[in-house]
């Protein structure tokens, strides 16, 4: 049985999101990364600088991303009129509470952070915008995993391993699907140092134009700074989460 060739296509997709892992790169480090010699691994590299899709450091010689991306970046924002609809609520959560609101995205398999507001405390859980959350210790994953049909549930088990970065990691099925059914029950999802110990986060799912529970909108920091005001947290995020909903039908209709 033959293997199917790697197309050109693949290898420079390949190359672009491996500075979604590392912001900065040497060519041996790009090669290894997307497992190329360093003579075909500096092809690919010119070609995407000379379209402004890389750029190098003439000093270090290190590659980094261009201009051109964040071009398409914003051009990406602006084709998903939702995340305008999001916004304006991001914003009241921020002013409320002062701690990180993430707004994150169901797409192709994946939950993704697709905006984000940060706090303006020294300590504080920071949004990483274009990173691919944990479907099962994140507020996000489960927020909208508790909406999910049998089948598109399943396709997530089949794909996504269970890990466990604390003690208090969810990790096996039966667990997570007993969390999934208090969410539903309560309307809301809790990353309770799941991800990392000393960190809380409180995700709610969000009803897009289509009527799908497609995105989920989270608050997160210490522990102890969400847990003072967990009440008034979740409240304003069930609010958001349904004034949302009503509007985004509206201004989409």
């Amino acid at each position: 049985m033959t293997t199917a060739p790697v197309r050109l296509s693949d290898r420079l997709v390949a190359v672009v999101e491996s500075f979604l892992r590392s912001p900065s790169q040497s060519l041996s480090q790009v090669a290894a990364a997307c497992f190329m010699e360093p003579p075909t691994a500096t092809r690919y590299l010119s070609q995407l600088t000379a379209h402004g899709w890389l750029e190098r450091d003439p000093e270090t010689k290190a590659y980094r991303l261009g201009t051109r991306l964040i071009e398409i970046g914003e051009a990406a924002r602006k084709s998903r009129p939702f995340v305008d609809v999001v916004r304006p609520f991001m914003r009241n959560l921020l002013d409320r509470f002062d701690e990180t609101v993430s707004l994150a995205v169901y797409e192709h398999g994946e939950i993704v952070i697709i905006d984000g507001m940060e706090s303006r405390q020294s300590i504080r859980r920071g949004a990483n915008i274009g990173e691919r959350d944990n479907w099962y210790i994140s507020s996000l994953g489960k927020a909208i995993m508790a909406h999910l049909n049998a089948n598109e549930l399943r396709r997530i088990l089949d794909t996504h391993p269970f890990t466990r970065p604390t003690a208090k990691s969810i990790r096996d099925v039966d667990s997570l699907l007993a969390d999934l059914e208090r969410i539903r029950e309560q309307g809301y999802a809790l990353d309770d140092e799941e991800s990392q110990i000393g960190l809380k986060c409180v995700g709610v799912a969000l009803c897009d134009p289509a009527g799908r529970h497609s995105h989920a909108l989270s608050i997160s920091g210490p522990t102890r700074r969400i847990d003072d005001q967990l009440d008034e947290i979740v409240r304003e995020l069930l609010v958001a989460a349904r004034s949302v909903g009503r509007g985004s039908v509206g201004a989409m209709s």
